[in-house]
């Protein structure tokens, strides 16, 4: 009897230990939230109140919730605080919201990127400035306090843009089920028609818009748990062009009129689990989306798959890696000129930023090596009294960068010599982020050509 009362007491003991470590959440508040709804926070959280966890998993998931919270880009800090009593634990979450109505003025450029606009206006002995944008583009963030976004935008100039954008996150009672809805409309006085040489040709006439694309968008975006997403995307597009371009380039429409048009439906799946979207040191990235393309009046009817993955890891203190992969494959090798893009527009090779490389397929591979300068510091500015300007952030890194890319061309390879063939950059950058997620990187690379070059950017190079 006493021996089996011994080995009951061994056994017990672990378990009564196990028990003890268990917390329950019996509560959770939130602080700081004049204009977001406590149902987008809560949304937010990889735990909810009455919970039971195991206090190492409680500290994960607190991780993680912090981590999705800076990922909404509805705050400038976000905090996720614990308090203790026996077996008890209540969660206290502050945060500082941003300032959610931007009016903006648009004074911008009208180029791929700054580069690309800088070296032009070099050419023209500093006195081009046709190729600006202006008007006015209201950005609402947060609208109603859901999260809620609406962009409405009025530009004239260089390139004309009217848009309406609204997307709501969940309407449904279980917050799973989203919608976007989008129409606009571009028209330009000077259009690109085709690639020569891994630059693009243009068609001017200032009397008349050469080009007028007319688009609509519709997603539904279904999310049943924090990080991953599924999104179905019906698109439509129709494209009016002059006379010329249709004579310059038959192919760009490929019906022998003056407009085109096609539908498109895509599946998308996101997997996101980086700790800061725009800038990420830590997690990883899986993206895959596949799209059917349906003939309108021009005969654009291919399948498409685009996948891409990051990983972002720290390999020591205050040294960090990330490395991306992306492909995108398509099913047929005869396609419209407007209905093609591949690397030179979102996706590029660091240091060919001056080209555009066209094809039907591509894969890019990008690689970065970090060392924190400076970690994120947080300060006050004087004499700032709102509270969504006041408090403010800084970070600075020192990075070394290797970039390579592939783009399969069928149609124009002989005009365009980066085509079917291995593209690779190298070099170093300074990357500077502070709050609103603003990002600047000074780059200066070396391709394959030799070229060299000091780069601009402010978007995340992944």
């Amino acid at each position: 009897m006493r021996k089996n009362f011994v080995y009951f007491f061994i056994l017990f003991i672990p378990f009564l230990s196990f028990s003890q470590d268990k917390l329950q959440i019996n509560n959770i508040t939130i602080k700081g939230n004049k204009i977001t709804k406590e149902e987008i926070i809560l949304r937010e959280l990889t735990f909810q109140k009455k919970d039971v966890l195991n206090k190492k998993i409680l500290d994960k998931k607190i991780k993680e919730s912090e981590e999705n919270l800076t990922n909404l880009m509805l705050f400038n800090f976000s905090e996720i605080s614990t308090e203790i009593e026996g077996l008890q634990a209540t969660i206290t979450i502050e945060i500082i919201e941003r300032w959610y109505i931007w009016p903006y003025p648009i004074i911008e450029l009208s180029e791929r990127n700054f580069n690309v606009w800088w070296n032009e206006f070099q050419e023209s002995s500093y006195s081009d400035f046709s190729r600006m944008n202006y008007g006015i583009f209201l950005v609402w963030e947060n609208f109603r306090g859901k999260n809620e976004l609406l962009k409405i935008k009025y530009r004239r100039g260089f390139k004309e843009h009217y848009l309406f954008n609204y997307e709501i996150p969940y309407f449904n009672t279980k917050k799973t089920i989203g919608i976007n809805a989008s129409a606009q409309l571009f028209r330009r006085k000077k259009s690109f028609f085709n690639t020569l040489n891994n630059k693009l040709v243009y068609y001017e006439n200032n009397r008349d818009y050469t080009t007028k694309d007319f688009e609509l968008e519709l997603d539904v975006l279904y999310r049943k748990d924090t990080r991953q997403k599924h999104k179905l995307k019906l698109h439509y597009l129709q494209s009016n062009i002059a006379d010329s371009i249709a004579d310059l380039n038959p192919d760009y429409l490929k019906n022998e009129k003056k407009n085109g048009s096609y539908f498109k439906a895509t599946y998308q799946f996101v997997n996101e689990q980086r700790d800061y979207v725009e800038y990420p040191l830590h997690g990883y990235y899986l993206h895959f989306e596949l799209t059917k393309h349906f003939a309108g009046t021009s005969p654009v009817q291919h399948f498409e798959a685009m996948t891409k993955a990051e990983k972002h890891i720290e390999i020591q203190n205050r040294f960090f890696i990330g490395s991306s992969f992306m492909a995108k494959i398509s099913s047929h090798r005869d396609q419209p000129y407007f209905a093609q893009k591949a690397l030179g527009f979102d996706d590029y090779v660091r240091t060919y930023e001056y080209y555009v490389v066209d094809g039907q397929n591509f894969w890019l591979s990008k690689t970065a090596i970090k060392y924190e300068l400076i970690g994120k510091t947080n300060f006050e500015i004087p004499y700032v009294k709102m509270s969504q300007f006041k408090k403010a952030h800084y970070s600075l890194y020192l990075s070394i960068f290797t970039d390579f890319g592939y783009v399969m061309d069928n149609q124009n390879f002989e005009e365009n010599n980066l085509t079917n063939t291995l593209l690779f950059g190298r070099g170093i950058s300074i990357d500077y982020i502070t709050y609103y997620d603003k990002l600047l990187r000074i780059e200066y690379g070396i391709n394959k050509l030799g070229e060299k070059g000091i780069f601009l950017h402010f978007t995340n190079p992944f």
